[in-house]
């Protein structure tokens, strides 16, 4: 999964550069006002991606 990431102090959007496959926590510095955030990324997270990105996907063709 990848996860884009908005700024609590100024609402920057940004991505992470890293995959993401399991739950875990990491700090990311924000690339405009350089505060620093706290990623919580849990299994229900992942769950969700997982089930996005499935749906998005087009049905593969059976010959």
């Amino acid at each position: 999964m990848r996860a884009i990431v908005t700024c609590e102090c100024c609402g920057h959007r940004q991505a992470v550069a890293r995959s993401i496959t399991r739950p875990t926590s990491f700090h990311v510095v924000c690339h405009s006002c350089e505060g620093v955030l706290r990623v919580e990324v849990t299994a229900a997270d992942l769950h969700a991606a997982e089930a996005t990105t499935r749906a998005a996907r087009p049905a593969a063709r059976v010959r």
